[in-house]
Formats: C-alpha cells, sequence, structure tokens
C-alpha cells in the first residue's frame, strides 16, 4: 500500500513541475501581440489595417504600406466623417447616405470555446408577431427531447400539451427525425425582429422553428440538404439581407438568404478550432478567422458574396515553454493536455 502512495506522490508531484514551471516561465518571458483591426476597403479596393503606434496618431495602413486616415474606412467611420463633412455621398457608382450605411451594417462572431461547451437542452421561445410590435421576454421554452421537442411554460414549469403536439405533428410533416442537433438563436427583446431558430435535425437537415401568434412555425430548407452542416449560427440584421450562416462538412462557410437560398463561399472556417468575425457594409464583407497562430481574411461582394480578395496574417511565433496545461482557450473543460 505504501508503494502505491509513493507512486501517487511522485506522480503528483511530476504533475504538478510540468504544469507550474512552463506558466511561470511563459508568464514572464512571453511578449504580448496586438493584432491590427482590419477590414476591406471599399476606397482603397485593399485590406487596410488600423495602426495605433507611438506618435502616429489614428492612421490605416494597406497592404502595401501606404498611410491613410479614416477615410480610407467610410463605411465603419461614417458618423466621424458625416460629423465633419467628409462623408461621400456616392461610393462605389451609387448615391449613399448615413442611413443605409447605419442600417446595412453588420456584425457576427463565433468563437470555439462557445461551440465546443456542452449546454443544457432548452431554449428560450420568443414570440415573432408580438402584440405591440415590440420583442417582450419569453415566456415558454423549447425543450428537446430523443422524441419530441416540448414547448414549457416557464413560470409554472409545466408541459403545454396542446401546443407542443400541434408543433410536434408540424415537425414531422416537413420530414424532421429527431433528436435535434444543432440549435442556434438569440432569444433576447435587444434586437429589431425575431427569427426564432435554426435547427438539424438528426439526418442533418436544415430547418427553422419560429413562434408566431403564439403557435411555432417550421420551414424546412431543402437547398442545405446533404451539406452535413457542423455549425449553425441565425442573423437577424437590420437590412434582412440574410437568415444565417452556414458551416458544412467540409468546413466551407455558406449564406442561407430569406428565400432559403444557399450561398456558397470562398470562406473556410473550422468552427471547432477557430474564431469568427464578420463585419459588412452596403458593399462588402470582410470574414476573418483565426487561432492562435494568425488570422485569414477574406473579402466578399454583400450583393452575391463573391470573393474578392484574401489575407492571411501569421502571429510572431511564440516560444513558449512545453508542458502540462489544464484549460484552452477552445473549450470551458478542465482536462489535462500537453502543449509541444
Amino acid at each position: 500500500m505504501k508503494n502505491y502512495g509513493k507512486i501517487f506522490l511522485i506522480a503528483s508531484c511530476a504533475a504538478l513541475f510540468f504544469w507550474v514551471v512552463p506558466w511561470l516561465y511563459n508568464l514572464i518571458t512571453l511578449k504580448p501581440y496586438h493584432a491590427a483591426f482590419t477590414l476591406y476597403s471599399c476606397t482603397l479596393h485593399d485590406f487596410a489595417s488600423l495602426d495605433r503606434s507611438e506618435g502616429r496618431g489614428f492612421q490605416f495602413v494597406d497592404t502595401k504600406g501606404n498611410i491613410h486616415g479614416d477615410e480610407a474606412q467610410p463605411m465603419f467611420y461614417a458618423s466621424v466623417l458625416a460629423s465633419r463633412g467628409a462623408l461621400p455621398d456616392t461610393l462605389e457608382g451609387r448615391r449613399i447616405s448615413l442611413e443605409e450605411i447605419e442600417r446595412n451594417a453588420v456584425f457576427a462572431s463565433a468563437d470555439p470555446k462557445d461551440i465546443n461547451r456542452t449546454l443544457p437542452p432548452v431554449h428560450l421561445l420568443m414570440e415573432s408577431v408580438p402584440e405591440r410590435l415590440e420583442l417582450k421576454d419569453p415566456e415558454d421554452a423549447l425543450v428537446s427531447r430523443s422524441h419530441s421537442i416540448d414547448i414549457v411554460k416557464m413560470a409554472t414549469n409545466e408541459v403545454r400539451e396542446q401546443k407542443s403536439a400541434l408543433f410536434n405533428d408540424a415537425l414531422r410533416k416537413q420530414g424532421f427525425v429527431y433528436p435535434a442537433r444543432l440549435f442556434n438563436g438569440n432569444p433576447s427583446n435587444r434586437k429589431a425582429y425575431d427569427e426564432g431558430y435554426l435547427v438539424t435535425d438528426a439526418q442533418d437537415k436544415l430547418y427553422q422553428l419560429k413562434q408566431v401568434n403564439d403557435t411555432v412555425t417550421v420551414r424546412h430548407f431543402p437547398e442545405a440538404d446533404g451539406l452535413g452542416l457542423k455549425f449553425v449560427m441565425i442573423t437577424e440584421f437590420e437590412n434582412r439581407a440574410t437568415l444565417g450562416y452556414l458551416v458544412s462538412a467540409e468546413n466551407r462557410l455558406h449564406i442561407l438568404l430569406p428565400d432559403g437560398h444557399v450561398v456558397p463561399t470562398e470562406v473556410r472556417f473550422t468552427p471547432e478550432k477557430e474564431s469568427l468575425m464578420v463585419v459588412g457594409d452596403l458593399f462588402y464583407y470582410t470574414v476573418k478567422t483565426s487561432t492562435d497562430k494568425g488570422e485569414r481574411f477574406w473579402a466578399l461582394r454583400s450583393d452575391d458574396f463573391t470573393l474578392v480578395d484574401t489575407l492571411s496574417r501569421p502571429y510572431p511565433r511564440d516560444r513558449s515553454f512545453p508542458g502540462l496545461r489544464f484549460t484552452s482557450s477552445d473549450d470551458g473543460w478542465v482536462k489535462p493536455r500537453l502543449s509541444l
């Protein structure tokens, strides 16, 4: 018994050594790195990065090293330019206004930690057509089970049997196969409108679940069948130009349009390992994916999402000391993992 105790003690000390020593070394020696904010410019037709170097003020640098002011990003800094009368009235061959620019501003992000964690199968259900037009806090919740999706009244924790039956009948008529696999929505009243949830079933088919006038409606998107979706994100932007972002089994980003059409893009994104940021405007979308090794950028046209330009920016290689770690920025799990 004493031998087992000694072995356990030695193993614990070794694990502690390989965890604490590399952590202290990296804490003392590693230098922070600031990734420059970068967007595709509709005036330069090039990627422009914000340079806040000491003594240089507020400026942008394009990929050729040329320096520009904030007029290089008139879509992103439209309010600032308009406040001093410097906002162009015509860009990309069309007249524009500040109101139109603000209405078409797009921002979305996703992080591996949000995707890799395990969440309870409970999703708040909002009313998409509220009585007084303003979105309210949800009163019901969708609970995903192995052979059904129940609607539960949260105040009493009771299953709304009749509403659940109508809802599940609607799902089955659309070909839904239980259990639900991916669920994504934004049940918040701090938005202009509600599109419910994007959901994939056991056969990876894509559906939209939405409550309208106290009745849950179901919509199937046949164009997404066969993509083997591994990530879905609903979009509720003010311009209503898109309904969601989808990532297929081959890590390709697709755009789901409100009419149900699915548009493939040239963007490659591994949701389990990479962070995603999308910043869009009237003319272009800048899509950034990043890991701890670097960033990749894609510029897409906002009308048809065709590729315009790409940029790759590796981070400076750190000299971190290999060792034992128990946490990662890619997930919320605490477990031993060896970093090399």
